[in-house]
């Protein structure tokens, strides 16, 4: 029996963290409680086995899915389903597990109350005065909205004293979830606020950053997803704003905005790149106007890499293409990926004109900085971003910039360039890209040789002509009779398009090459492709 094997004391410790992350205030987090209670109440759960660390089990939903908690570090808890948080199935493996050891009705009650709010705010602690009290906020004044998230964070803190890889979780699930409950009613305001509300969560991670002790593989499993979250929130509400005119009632705090915006996006630390994503949105969106754009062009600090790219930023939103290239061109191939979000804004407004400097700019750095990646993962996708950048003034403009790309970052943009070369009906190269790959024509999709045979068949002979050298150089029986398939299939072709004189000569010269393969000699005897 599982109460038998499982530790009462190791269950609850792991109930009060996935508490401390999921809460009943949240509608989202309450919905996800209540499949997990389903799925368990069904009877989906089974063979669960728990071995001193990690609980595993399956969870029949739509299709079987396999699971494991870690009760040890709950964040390294996975699922096979494609939902990268803690799932439903997660939930209803929990639930299997508490029931074990306690009534799932009284975690439920323990659940709900814990997320209620406390009646007795005084009795809090915190660092200065010994009382915590609720903070008044304007919904039109940024001070008001800063002064209300420093509230809460205190507040937040006292009950999370422990300061580890968990902590970002929480941040995410309790304090920011917290504020957003506390957002103005009005669209532009709760927009705002919510874009402020991340931007001081964000602050907060890169602080607890600097004060915990984290290795890389911890960041990817415990930080990375509640930052991508934050940076979301910011991207999402700001492409809403970007759909309507602002009302100039908001000047105020826009301005107000300038000095939290630069200080929390552009400091030296990790996220560099999605910080600068949400930097140029902010500008784009918001703060595009001229007497703002000095101000921010006054306060960077073009000694810093960071702030360099800033600074091209204000330029390119002044329509000063040059000199923002020319500052990109400061930071060498390590620069370039910035240059897709330039791109992408213009290609999207269907400026032409200003996207094909900016094209030109990225190609020039484009194939040093991917060959640079240590994974091929990582060059793969950036590869594949960059060509989604440009391909959109490609096919408006000039499909030439996109062929040149694809095939400067061979083998990476193999996809694409395979594709192109398809959906073009350019077989030859097409032909030419397999043999230079080194694909073996067993492998290759036997529909689109088909439709090659149809349309040009010619351009298949280099194909099998390298398919009969490589099954040679097997120099054993069964890569000769592999050997000897291919070319009865190359002899089809040759006939076909009536260059027999071309075969015999090929047959010939390739029997006499490989005279000394006794074996090989047999089989082609056997295939009658030569004579004694």
């Amino acid at each position: 029996m599982l109460q038998n094997d499982i530790p009462k004391d190791a269950v609850m410790h792991f109930s009060e963290k996935l508490r401390g992350m999921i809460t009943f205030e949240n509608e989202e987090d309450r919905n996800l409680i209540k499949k997990g209670l389903n799925l368990y109440r069904q009877g989906s759960v089974y063979n669960v086995q728990f071995n001193g660390q990690t609980l595993e089990g399956r969870v029949q939903d739509v299709t079987p899915v396999d699971v494991t908690l870690d009760l040890d570090f709950l964040e390294m808890s996975s699922c096979t389903c494609p939902t990268p948080s803690f799932c439903r199935h997660r939930m209803a493996l929990f639930f299997y597990m508490y029931a074990s050891v306690d009534r799932i009705g009284s975690l439920l009650e323990q659940w709900k109350a814990g997320n209620k709010p406390k009646p007795a705010l005084a009795s809090i602690p915190v660092s200065k005065g010994n009382v915590l009290q609720r903070v008044e906020h304007k919904e039109n004044s940024l001070e008001s909205w800063l002064t209300l998230f420093n509230s809460e964070y205190k507040r937040f803190e006292s009950d999370h004293r422990e300061k580890n890889v968990y902590f970002f979780a929480t941040l995410y699930h309790s304090l920011f979830q917290a504020l957003k409950r506390k957002a103005p009613r009005s669209e532009e305001l709760k927009r705002l606020y919510l874009i402020h509300a991340a931007l001081f969560c964000i602050r907060k991670t890169v602080e607890q950053l600097g004060e915990i002790e984290v290795r890389t593989y911890q960041v990817d499993t415990y930080i990375k997803p509640y930052f991508h979250n934050f940076t979301d929130v910011v991207l999402d509400n700001s492409l809403e704003m970007r759909k309507v005119s602002l009302s100039f009632s908001l000047d105020g705090l826009l301005e107000e905005s300038l000095d939290p915006v630069r200080e929390t996006l552009l400091s030296e630390t990790l996220f560099q790149y999605e910080r600068m994503q949400m930097y140029r949105l902010l500008w784009a969106t918001f703060f595009n106007r001229k007497k703002w754009l000095e101000i921010e062009e006054h306060a960077l600090d073009t000694e810093n890499p960071v702030h360099l790219i800033a600074y091209a930023h204000i330029r390119f939103l002044q329509k000063d293409d040059a000199t923002a290239i020319d500052t990109m061109k400061k930071l060498g191939h390590s620069g370039t990926p910035y240059s897709f979000w330039w791109i992408s804004y213009l290609s999207e407004a269907k400026n032409w004109d200003r996207a094909r400097p900016w094209i030109d700019h990225a190609l020039e750095g484009i194939r040093d900085y991917i060959f640079g990646i240590q994974s091929y993962e990582g060059r793969r996708h950036m590869t594949r971003l960059f060509l989604q950048n440009i391909m959109t003034y490609s096919d408006e403009r000039d499909s030439s910039v996109y062929i040149k790309a694809m095939k400067q970052l061979l083998p990476y943009s193999y996809v694409e360039y395979n594709d192109f070369l398809l959906d073009n009906e350019q077989f030859r190269k097409w032909v030419e890209l397999q043999i230079m790959v080194g694909y073996d024509i067993a492998d290759m999709d036997r529909s689109i040789l088909k439709e090659i045979e149809t349309l040009d068949r010619a351009a298949l002979l280099p194909l099998y002509h390298q398919a009969v050298a490589k099954a040679i150089e097997g120099k054993n029986r069964p890569s000769y009779k592999k050997a000897v398939k291919y070319l009865r299939k190359l002899r089809t072709h040759y006939k076909k398009v009536k260059q027999e004189d071309r075969w015999d000569d090929y047959i010939t010269k390739l029997a006499t090459v490989n005279k000394r393969l006794r074996a090989f000699q047999q089989e082609l005897l056997r295939a009658s492709m030569i004579s004694e």
